[in-house]
């Protein structure tokens, strides 16, 4: 049984972060992100161990959205050492018109 379309939803998560974030604030979400997983991964293996085996669809769902909240992570990271880059670069153009 699907419960509001979980599966879909955790196998087409997205993440879009601001245009104008910077590297801090994308780290800051990366975190955030990455911490929801771990905090997620902390209540199965309690309700693992109180209940025994979870319901197979329950236990699907939950690792689906586990996964979406670490590629979330994942992107965040990514984006934040992309920008990270693209303000050196930035940077050094900058530098060597102005000295030219």
């Amino acid at each position: 049984m699907n419960v509001f379309g979980e599966p879909w939803t955790t196998r087409h998560t997205r993440y879009f972060s601001d245009p104008d974030a910077g590297p801090d604030a994308l780290l800051n979400d990366a975190t955030e992100w990455l911490q929801y997983a771990h905090s997620s991964l902390l209540v199965l293996t309690e309700l693992v161990q109180e209940r025994g085996s979870p319901d197979e669809q329950r236990l699907t769902t939950m690792l689906e959205g586990i996964c979406a909240f670490i590629e979330m992570g994942t992107r965040s990271a990514t984006q934040a050492h992309l920008r990270m880059q693209w303000q050196g670069v930035r940077s050094e153009v900058e530098r060597s018109t102005s000295v030219a």
